[in-house]
């Protein structure tokens, strides 16, 4: 789960990222059991048709874009412009943080990106 306050050109590079993960691993997945992957992202102006763009041309298929606010009991950093939350997938209301990343405007680049993905790629079915 990705809370954002603004889209970028990193978080953009990210969610690719996310989704190409999540995809290559959905197959593994037993059960009919499905992967959730979130981004949500504060309401404004345009930001439905943003996303919406986004998605379409990105061709996302495993990360589902969201506008809305994190929720209180997620105590999201009021000074992280992008937090993300990878959880260990297990049964509803039950998913355990495997990994925590609070970034500021800015420190979102290639270097965490691909710890952020390399901690997402650890949860995912082999």
């Amino acid at each position: 789960m990705i809370f954002v306050r603004e889209v970028s050109d990193s978080l953009t590079s990210l969610v690719k990222k996310m989704d190409e993960t999540v995809n290559a691993a959905s197959p593994k997945y037993t059960n009919g059991r499905r992967l959730g992957t979130f981004v949500i992202i504060g309401d404004a102006e345009g930001r439905v048709e943003q996303l919406r763009g986004m998605a379409q041309s990105y061709g996302l298929q495993r990360v589902n874009l969201c506008v809305g606010a994190a929720p209180p009991r997620y105590q999201v950093a009021e000074e992280a412009d992008v937090t993300v939350v990878i959880y260990i997938p297990g049964r509803p209301g039950q998913n355990r943080v495997a990994a925590n990343f609070a970034l500021r405007r800015g420190e979102l680049d290639g270097v965490k990106c691909d710890e952020i993905i390399a901690a997402l790629a650890n949860v995912l079915p082999k």
